[in-house]
């Protein structure tokens, strides 16, 4: 019997909820299949756990890479130093963490599924880029990230700001740079292509709006799955399931079922991580 398949936004470590929004679907690996929209881990306080069930259950998840799992795998491979906001200290102390680092390194930043008929990525696609442009940029980073040499490209990416403009990259590790910022950190972007990086708020008098909005007028017959933008909230609309509902700030955790005509919506409530700022 063909199984279900539900795609799910930012996890960040929130295993609890992760198990009960499984249990609240029926989900059973072997049966049934996850999209996790990448950032897998950190900020939450359960990467370890998390990461080892996904690991468990590898055969039955397709995962895209985001901002925050590229970060875990910088912290292993001892390429940059522990943030603030850093949780991953219990997953990187675990003696089997080098087994599961190197299955998160071979993932994806794109995937599509003609027969589902669903594109999933984590945050972002440029909207000049359409399906067959979006996946060579794609694997441009996932050479370079899945080679023997992927510990000077990580530290690359964060040796310099990355370009705001497609057409401002003057070489192939400024191209690196772009590509890796729009697919795991984009959120807003103008008609002629400008990103405002989250990290470099913007103060130009340029009118950014949402990249996916920009996106879909110009790529209709593409349709995405994404997450990282929790402020933005939980966003279904015909052709675009944003799934970031910001479970770690404890708002929400949110799956869709994507085998079906229409997309499903289950949720779960994460009060456990509410802030007292209200964040």
């Amino acid at each position: 019997m063909t199984g279900a398949t539900y795609a799910i936004g930012d996890l960040q470590g929130c295993f609890t909820p992760l198990l009960r929004l499984l249990d609240t679907v029926r989900f059973r690996p072997g049966r049934d299949r996850l999209w996790l929209a990448g950032d897998l881990v950190n900020r939450g306080p359960q990467s370890l756990e998390l990461l080892q069930q996904v690991f468990r259950w590898q055969d039955s998840v397709q995962l895209v890479l985001g901002n925050h799992d590229l970060y875990a795998l910088a912290r292993w491979g001892k390429i940059t130093t522990a943030k603030k906001s850093d949780t991953l200290g219990p997953l990187l102390a675990h003696r089997e963490v080098g087994e599961w680092m190197e299955w998160l390194r071979a993932g994806p930043l794109l995937h599509s599924d003609a027969e589902l008929g669903w594109n999933m990525v984590h945050a972002a696609l440029h909207p000049d880029w359409d399906l067959p442009t979006a996946k060579g940029h794609a694997e441009a980073v996932e050479d370079a990230l899945h080679g023997k040499r992927w510990r000077p490209f990580l530290k690359s990416l964060w040796a310099e700001p990355a370009p705001r403009r497609w057409q401002d990259c003057r070489n192939e590790g400024e191209a690196m740079r772009f590509r890796v910022a729009v697919f795991t950190r984009a959120r807003l972007v103008t008609a002629a292509g400008l990103f405002n990086w989250p990290s470099q708020p913007a103060a130009d008098g340029q009118v950014y709006l949402p990249w996916h909005t920009l996106f879909q007028e110009r790529h209709p017959a593409t349709p995405l799955i994404c997450g990282h933008w929790a402020t933005q909230g939980l966003l279904v609309k015909p052709g675009l399931l944003a799934l970031d509902s910001g479970c770690v700030w404890g708002r929400q955790l949110s799956a869709a079922r994507i085998d079906t005509p229409e997309p499903v919506l289950h949720q779960v409530d994460c009060p456990a991580y509410a802030r007292p700022d209200g964040v």
